[in-house]
């Protein structure tokens, strides 16, 4: 038998290995038929790149790529930015004219000559440099200052190499008092090119912006009127992103199941400090930790505190495509796009006199997601974290191509706040065919199999004995279906209640649960945080589902949802022991602790 008939044989035992042993809800991989081609096909897929990973580790990198080749989709052609230019002689006769008409309305004062020409100038030949500059220019003397910023963020975004385009647009951005985007900028360049001679200049200017955007917040008058209502967001902002980053995770921790398993949490962690240390920002104490959640779902919280979901692990089917989520994530922090979005939310809701959110939990609600000129960079950077750390550099665009068909199941978390659209895809396939990536490299399947694998062997070995069944004691079967379970609690006008459910498994059912709003304010709610506890005040698996997708209850609304327990099984006198509490994330503080 050859080498490679061997690493097939192999790799279906490991596989269906994983697959047998996450039955137990430790890491659930999607249950396919054994006859399904899709299934048989993945199966294969993998096998043959297992094989291409053993080569590589052996130093037989033509025959690897070969193997790859021969299972990974060829990318459509996109076609690359046109080279940029100052020079406009270099322009097509089309551009030549819209430019000619700009200068003209420029130099006689006619504001709609001028913009109308450089709008199309920068729309239709973002090669042009100059144009993208003097349309913001003229936005700016003709009172259409909403055009200047986008105009250049989408040009550098573009060309995110040209100085000639950041300097501009950090002039604009500190203009109009946006420290926090012109350190995120700075940083940009500083991180994607750190070979750049003006690299340690943008740096320091990323710090030196962040800093002062800090320092003028504190000072503004409305900050004393927040503080002295006993404003917890403000204060946690004050610490800036590390001290943020740590509250928050310690919030987080304290209301949800995170996986403490050494196999898979040391698997995680080293993973991420390994990408973490090539992201060019060594001034974060860098965490990984693991939720026990089935739902798709990864998020970054400001300074270096990541959080990745067990059913997004589950999904990976390479360690590629797990250090793409990673590092995606990592490019999220070293940004400071979270802390960006906190504090911009803050600070608006402030001026507009509203409430302020007082947990953190709020700033994971998907109406608060990056923007896509955000999720870009994090895209841009993650992919050259991925490609740097000697990884398939398409792992991250391999994912969001899958997840692109979840973007209707309601239960994928992730894709509420990162949405996988063609255009996100195609920019993703850009980057690595644009930039030369190498696609064909590292995959190490094996290790991410053995992690996932290791950690259902120690789910399974802590569960308790089930009892032998004999000849002389009755079979006792679980009760399945449809169940009768009535429970619930009212505080301050807000009714949460379970009525009802089913048994699906022994292991395994799944509540119906109601939230009635008979308030006057909105009442909102996290999921994910959520938690359900035993008699010991220990964690119990579960998952709650908001059937809507919302995560916010208006004023004399009601809302449905499910709350599934996993590993329990089901008590036919009625009473299971549990208690299910749920935290308000809005203003109102209010905390549910429903015995069942």
């Amino acid at each position: 038998m050859s080498l490679f008939c061997v690493g097939l044989v192999l790799s279906f035992l490991f596989i269906g290995q994983a697959e047998t042993q996450n039955q137990n809800n430790c890491i659930k991989i999607p249950e396919v038929s054994s006859g399904n081609a899709e299934a048989i096909e993945k199966n294969r897929r993998i096998a043959v790149l297992i094989q291409a990973d053993r080569l590589i580790q052996s130093n037989n990198l033509s025959e690897a790529i070969k193997l790859q080749q021969s299972v990974k989709k060829p990318l459509p052609n996109v076609a690359a930015p046109n080279p940029p230019t100052r020079n406009v002689e270099n322009l097509a006769s089309g551009a030549k004219v819209y430019w000619q008409n700009a200068e003209e309305g420029l130099e006689n004062g006619l504001p709609t000559k001028a913009l109308i020409s450089l709008e199309k100038l920068s729309d239709n030949y973002p090669e042009f440099i100059p144009g993208h500059i003097k349309f913001a220019e003229a936005a700016i003397r003709w009172n259409q200052p909403e055009k200047a910023i986008p105009t250049l963020d989408r040009a550098y975004g573009i060309y995110p190499d040209r100085v000639d385009l950041l300097e501009p647009l950090l002039k604009l951005l500190i203009s109009k008092k946006m420290e926090v985007e012109a350190s995120i900028a700075s940083r940009q360049f500083a991180l994607n090119y750190p070979e750049h001679p003006d690299a340690p200049k943008y740096k320091k200017l990323a710090d030196d912006y962040m800093n002062q955007f800090i320092n003028d917040f504190k000072n503004e008058s409305f900050i004393t009127a927040l503080i002295s209502g006993d404003r917890k967001i403000i204060e946690q902002i004050f610490k800036g992103e590390s001290g943020f980053g740590e509250d928050s995770a310690k919030e987080i921790k304290e209301n949800a199941v995170l996986v403490t398993d050494p196999k898979l949490t040391e698997y995680i962690n080293g993973l991420g400090q390994k990408l973490a240390k090539l992201s060019g920002r060594d001034d974060f104490k860098y965490e990984f930790n693991v939720l026990q959640d089935n739902s798709l779902n990864a998020f970054a919280l400001p300074g270096g505190k990541i959080f990745i979901n067990t059913g997004a692990i589950a999904d990976m089917e390479s360690e590629a495509e797990l250090a793409g989520i990673l590092s995606h994530e990592i490019a999220h922090t070293v940004f400071s796009h979270s802390y960006q979005k906190i504090i911009t939310e803050t600070k608006a809701r402030a001026l507009r006199k509203v409430g302020l959110i007082n947990t953190f939990f709020e700033y994971l609600k998907p109406e608060l997601a990056f923007g896509r000129s955000l999720e870009q960079q994090a895209d841009f950077l993650g992919t050259r974290l991925l490609s740097s750390a000697g990884y398939s550099a398409d792992g991250l665009y391999r994912v969001f191509d899958r997840w692109r068909g979840y973007e209707k199941n309601k239960q994928t978390g992730w894709l509420d706040s990162h949405p996988a659209s063609s255009e996100r895809v195609r920019y993703l396939q850009s980057i690595v065919q644009n930039r030369n990536y190498n696609r064909y490299s590292l995959e190490n399947i094996e290790a991410l199999i053995a992690a996932r694998g290791a950690f259902c062997k120690a789910e399974v070995k802590d569960q308790p004995p089930t009892e032998t069944q004999t000849t002389t004691k009755p079979s006792n079967k679980p009760t399945l279906g449809k169940v009768s379970v009535t429970a619930g609690q009212t505080n301050d006008n807000v009714s949460i209640n379970i009525d009802g459910g089913k048994v699906e498994s022994s292991g395994r059912y799944i509540l119906n649960v109601e939230i009635v709003n008979k308030s006057g304010q909105s009442f909102g709610f996290v999921p994910i945080f959520a938690k359900t506890t035993n008699a010991e005040g220990k964690a119990v698996s579960s998952q709650f589902i908001s059937a809507s997708g919302k995560n916010v209850v208006n004023a004399g609304e009601t809302a449905k949802g499910t709350l599934s327990v996993f590993q329990q099984p089901w008590r036919d006198t009625g009473d299971q022991g549990l208690v299910w509490q749920v935290t308000e994330s809005t203003g109102g503080g209010r905390v549910f602790r429903i015995p069942f």
